[in-house]
């Protein structure tokens, strides 16, 4: 066998997937769904991750201007299936906007560059909830993780 294939094997084995995540079944998912389908590339794959980081550390797929999740609570884990249908909306320093859509997985992505600083919002049956700080980083879960990073309250979650 040779090594890369050998050792493809072995991280599969293991449950090791891109980028740290793993194939286990999250903890904590407040939507009772999680992607489980590995390192396969999917615009559903890998909700809550790092997308940009991953993308552009393993120079696989596309590279993203922006790009995140919603998820239903702010603490789920990492790879818990977010919410679909969540309107994103970027607005540049600019005033000029980009708006997107939740997958069925809850990720959301752009390669439209988008003038920074920037904030942004989401809307979910008819109620919205702002960010608070501009931002300069389009990789929202860099901050937006279950703990939350740097400032952020947790992941971006649902309007209430």
């Amino acid at each position: 066998m040779n090594r890369p294939l050998l050792l493809s094997v072995f991280a599969f084995a293991l449950g090791v997937t891109a980028c740290g995540s793993t194939n286990d079944a999250p903890a904590v998912c407040s939507t009772n769904s999680a992607w489980l389908s590995g390192d396969e590339g999917s615009a559903l794959m890998h909700p809550g991750g790092d997308c940009i980081d991953c993308h552009s550390s393993r120079g696989e797929g596309p590279h993203f201007a922006a790009a995140g999740t919603v998820m239903g609570a702010s603490n789920d884990d990492e790879n818990c299936n977010g919410v679909s249908g969540a309107t994103i909306e970027i607005i540049g320093k600019d005033g000029s906007s980009v708006t997107l859509t939740s997958n069925s997985a809850g990720n959301f992505y752009s390669k439209s560059p988008i003038p920074t600083p920037f904030t942004a919002k989401v809307t979910y049956n008819g109620k919205t909830s702002q960010m608070q700080s501009e931002q300069t980083d389009g990789a929202c879960n860099s901050c937006h993780t279950a703990a939350g990073a740097n400032g952020a309250p947790g992941r971006i979650a649902l309007p209430k």
